[in-house]
């Protein structure tokens, strides 16, 4: 059955329609793979893309923003950088509902995630960041739950919807900058935690400027968390 599913309906690579070298079991191409810019070297603490830098120890490196004012999560992880083609996938599938990306894009990440998993402290359940109400009905579905469910389910672990909740439908952040994002984003989010957590990681999508997943970290730890990290898909420069 499966041989005859993919002789009537082959897979083929989502970015160039090509059906020839398939990346494992994922519909994308190794040359379209290969194309992706991994996050490598990156902050330690709010993953932000380190290019200039050589790290060749794979020691913990800090941007000097978090030296200077160190963010409230403790660790980001975020594999990819906010560049093409991934940037044009990512908004495929949250501006025009191509559901076919999710699966491919959790997929990506996880790959990337295997390699570092012996290196990370994991958390006791992992968040995705909540959409506005209003926003998830015009949308259909949160982008983050849907990337995020894979990787959660490959390491036993739960995905909380319920504890964050965004209170504000507040504006989107493309093309504002740092501070338009924070002073848009006070205020946006209430936290009501359905188990007394310790340790919990915040999904987003793409973390441009930090200032969303600084926002509900702070909530987070003031209902009594001891511990927040983030982890995303991608990873804006700056």
């Amino acid at each position: 059955m499966h041989s005859l599913l993919s002789f009537l309906y082959p897979r083929y690579c989502l970015l160039c329609e090509g059906h020839q070298q398939l990346l494992g079991d994922l519909n994308i191409c190794v040359a379209c793979a290969a194309d992706l810019v991994a996050n490598h070297p990156s902050c330690h603490c709010c993953a932000l893309p380190m290019p200039h830098l050589t790290n060749s120890t794979n020691e913990p490196i800090c941007c000097g923003e978090c030296l200077q004012s160190a963010p409230p999560f403790a660790f980001s992880w975020s594999p990819f950088v906010y560049a093409q083609p991934l940037e044009w996938m990512i908004h495929q599938l949250k501006f025009n509902a191509k559901l076919a990306f999710a699966p491919l894009l959790s997929g990506l990440m996880l790959r990337e995630f295997v390699r570092l998993q012996r290196h990370l402290t994991l958390p006791e359940v992992i968040m995705p960041m909540p959409l506005h109400d209003n926003r998830l009905r015009q949308r259909g579905f949160n982008q983050c739950e849907l990337l995020v469910r894979p990787l959660a389910q490959s390491m036993s672990l739960s995905v909380d919807v319920d504890s964050c909740k965004r209170v504000r439908n507040t504006e989107h952040q493309t093309g504002k900058n740092a501070q338009q994002r924070r002073k848009n984003i006070k205020g946006a989010f209430a936290v009501r935690l359905s188990k007394p957590y310790r340790h919990v990681v915040l999904f987003d999508d793409v973390v441009t400027t930090a200032s969303t997943v600084m926002e509900l970290s702070r909530c987070l730890l003031a209902e009594g968390v001891e511990r927040v990290d983030v982890w995303s898909l991608a990873r804006a420069e700056k």
